[in-house]
């Protein structure tokens, strides 16, 4: 039997209301910034100059982080410190060192290479010197380089690197850093190469030899003990 209400019609009792459903929450994916570090030699005004137009393109761009800082973002090494700036917690390195006397790893950044005892880390290395891609100085990187890490993607003429050919640095550094970020280092630095090189800024340098600026893909040799 229905209640009556005073009024004569039925009452009804209202019925729950099911609470809102909260949004379910989006998993956002967190971007880190990709550090770059720019590096001089200390004796050479010439390389400072180069290298600072290269990561003063740098300050700027979206997601990257220069090193040491924005304000700052050039190392100028002084003789006897080249593992300052290869042990440093970069993503990129750039050397501008133009100090190579031959095909030998001896004069980098005014330091002998194969001496050196710093760990190599950074996912990438354009190493603007001649012979950069010579043998003797990329078994000497991998030597500085951990055996478990991904191979280092080094991208360094084959012969004699005359300083015009600086033009290209800052070009594949800004295409790298922006680009697309998956996918081995070496193939990344490839594209980027590519890319800038089909770029209208380097038109006017297209009668330039390219070819001799080569990537390589080196895998690590060293044994790092980490601590557990």
């Amino acid at each position: 039997m229905k209640h009556i209400s005073r009024r004569g019609a039925p009452s009804r009792t209202p019925a729950a209301v099911p609470a809102a459903r909260r949004p379910a929450r989006r998993r956002t994916r967190v971007v880190r910034n990709l550090r770059v570090l720019v590096v001089a030699p200390e004796r050479s005004p010439r390389c400072q100059a180069d290298a600072r137009r290269t990561a003063a393109r740098l300050t700027y761009l979206p997601r990257v982080t220069p090193l040491p800082s924005r304000r700052e973002p050039l190392l100028v090494v002084a003789p006897g410190q080249a593992d300052r700036a290869l042990g440093t917690d970069a993503d990129v390195l750039y050397l501008c060192t133009h100090s190579y006397p031959e095909p030998a790893p001896i004069g980098f950044l005014d330091t002998d290479l194969a001496d050196l005892h710093g760990v190599l880390t950074a996912r990438a290395l354009i190493l603007d010197t001649c012979w950069g891609a010579a043998s003797t100085v990329r078994r000497a990187l991998a030597a500085l380089r951990p055996a478990d890490l991904p191979p280092l993607a080094l991208l360094a003429p084959a012969g004699r690197a005359p300083f015009d050919h600086h033009v290209l640095a800052g070009p594949v550094l800004e295409t790298l850093l922006t680009g697309d970020r998956t996918g081995p280092w070496h193939q990344r630095l490839a594209a980027a190469k590519t890319a800038a090189l089909a770029s209208p800024e380097l038109a006017a340098h297209a009668r330039r030899d390219w070819a001799r600026w080569q990537i390589h893909s080196v895998p690590g040799t060293r044994t790092v003990w980490h601590k557990q």
